[in-house]
């Protein structure tokens, strides 16, 4: 009888494995195990422009595009764009000058992630820096009471991290500044799109 008893567990067994492997399979392709599924990457348009005004007339528009993708854990979007500008350091005589290398123009890195209610929460690091030509002349100029030898550049820097929620098609303006040498008013704006 105990023969008999170990033949029908040893029988049930067979039958019952395959029916537990084809229940365990199911539940793997349906995301059902247990599992973390990666969210769904969504490819978005994110404009960022640079305007300056004097007062209440726009002297300057500097637009920008990066494409980010939301939800996406691998390196952020970036864009560069520059000069690399030659800055005297000194060295001996009128003929040996020396140099070193600034960069100069704008960097844009950024980041996205989709909200539950349809949003993108969306992260920007914005940096633009410009030259300005201190004196003429052979004059000295003076910035924030610091006098500056004629003939070197002056870089005028703007940085600014921006966290926004926006949905699909919305713009907002992220940032204003003022620049201390000239007043003008930097204006910064953000325009989100789904790339559909």
């Amino acid at each position: 009888m105990k023969k008999a008893a170990i033949a029908v567990l040893l029988a049930i067994l067979v039958l019952a494995v395959p029916v537990l492997r084809s229940q365990d399979k199911t539940k793997t392709e349906s995301g059902k195990s247990g599992e973390s599924q990666t969210p769904s990457i969504t490819p978005l348009r994110v404009q960022v422009v640079f305007n300056e005004y004097d007062g209440d007339k726009k002297v300057g528009s500097l637009p920008y595009t990066v494409l980010v993708n939301a939800d996406d854990r691998g390196p952020q979007a970036a864009v560069r764009m520059g000069l690399r500008v030659p800055v005297e350091t000194g060295g001996g005589s009128s003929t040996n000058h020396q140099f070193t290398y600034m960069d100069v123009g704008t960097n844009l890195d950024g980041r996205a992630d989709k909200t539950e209610d349809g949003r993108f929460n969306l992260r920007l690091n914005v940096e633009k820096s410009s030259l300005y030509s201190p004196g003429t002349a052979g004059k000295n100029a003076a910035v924030g009471g610091n006098e500056i030898p004629a003939g070197q550049p002056i870089v005028q820097t703007f940085r600014s991290q921006v966290n926004v929620l926006l949905r699909d098609g919305q713009t907002i303006q992220s940032t204003v500044a003022s620049d201390p040498v000239t007043g003008h008013v930097l204006k910064v704006e953000v325009t989100l799109n789904v790339i559909k």
